[in-house]
């Protein structure tokens, strides 16, 4: 299982449990949505593989995590320094729901950097508050996006939080060591807010559209 999905009980039902999964789901659906046919994806912290399941046609995939929970799973500490990633011809790595699990992110984008320099990444951070490091929440430096970019940027260039769900955010960059960033880039989220009107907002809702109709636009 993935590092963010072993301390969730099964549940199958509605509820807090079966919107988390949900929220997973939904998380990977942004994700493949960067994704082009012809890119190979090294799945960081892949657990259940439930990643692959949504990729666009002709996408290759290459699963990493801590355990080997599916045969074929390349094996990896994220919490040690010099952990390694596998010998394939990937140019995607992704990251959706590990890096609130690791120890030290810094350490880890760090490493990263070494290993897959000029790569695209594409990770999600939660901004849950934590007094504590407490595992699954942010840490505690971490806890407002102003923040986050600034402590990851260092290791991920052209850093961009491409859309905000509540408080989980999805970034995308190029992996490489740069300079720390002090400005945020308007994500997705801010710039559609702009344009979106209350009573949009409710049809939209209510009725599980994807655009206004014509006639009410």
């Amino acid at each position: 299982m993935a590092i963010g999905e072993t301390s969730m009980p099964k549940n199958t039902g509605w509820g807090p449990q079966s919107r988390h999964r949900q929220s997973w789901h939904d998380r990977s659906i942004f994700a493949a949505r960067l994704l082009r046919a012809g890119d190979v994806v090294c799945d960081l912290g892949a657990g259940s593989q439930s990643f692959k399941q949504v990729l666009p046609a002709g996408v290759g995939y290459v699963p990493v995590d801590c355990v080997d929970a599916i045969p074929g799973t390349y094996v990896a500490d994220f919490n040690q320094s010099a952990f390694a990633l596998p010998d394939a011809p990937y140019n995607v790595l992704t990251a959706l729901g590990l890096i609130n699990w690791l120890d030290d992110p810094q350490r880890f984008l760090s490493r990263l950097c070494k290993l897959a320099d000029g790569k695209f990444f594409i990770f999600t951070y939660d901004l849950w508050p934590s007094k504590k490091n407490t595992p699954g929440l942010s840490h505690p430096e971490i806890g407002t996006l102003e923040s986050a970019v600034y402590l990851f940027s260092p290791y991920i260039r052209n850093l961009t939080p491409i859309i905000v769900y509540r408080r989980r955010v999805l970034f995308s960059g190029t992996l490489g060591l740069g300079e720390a960033c002090h400005s945020v880039l308007p994500s997705t989220t801010k710039i559609y807010l702009r344009y979106l009107r209350p009573q949009e907002y409710i049809l939209m809702k209510f009725f599980g559209l994807d655009m206004m109709p014509r006639r009410l636009a």
